[in-house]
């Protein structure tokens, strides 16, 4: 049996309401990763991910997501071939993938911009992120998020 994925969505109509300032994730030498805040919204949380490497991590992240292994089902999470940042959201839930995703690489550098997106909010105010790419020198780090408190009313509507 497969573990639970959070799937890419598009994200609402909204605006959204920041409940959570700039934050690290991970950080392992030559790689940092970290959240550039989040956003509530009326079904769900946004999670700005960015994730940077330099040096001899950005050469292994450079290879590990170019080796051409990209099916999920070819891959499985958590094994010795993922080919990018594993990202997991709370304790069993899975892991989830980006929305959208993007960046750049040269041989000495390699940044990440992904967006992930949580389908059910969290009743406690509280997500729990853990981080992990073990392959390009990001040693795994669980981080747990206390959301400031919002209401339907703190989402700005665009129309």
């Amino acid at each position: 049996m497969r573990a639970h994925r959070w799937p890419p969505a598009v994200e609402p109509d909204e605006l959204g309401a920041g409940v959570h300032g700039p934050v690290v994730l991970a950080r392992s030498p030559g790689i940092v990763a970290g959240l550039r805040c989040v956003f509530a919204y009326t079904d769900g949380v946004s999670l700005p991910f960015v994730l940077r490497a330099e040096g001899v991590q950005a050469e292994a992240a450079n290879r590990q997501s170019f080796s051409g292994q990209t099916s999920l089902d070819e891959i499985g999470p958590g094994t010795s071939s993922w080919p990018s940042v594993a990202v997991q959201i709370g304790d069993h839930e899975g892991l989830v993938d980006a929305s959208q995703a993007g960046g750049s690489s040269s041989d000495d550098v390699y940044d990440l911009d992904a967006n992930f997106w949580i389908d059910a909010l969290p009743a406690d105010g509280r997500v729990v992120v853990t981080v992990s790419w073990v392959q390009a020198g990001l040693a795994e780090s669980r981080t747990e998020l206390r959301l400031r408190p919002w209401t339907g009313d703190d989402v700005l509507r665009l129309l």
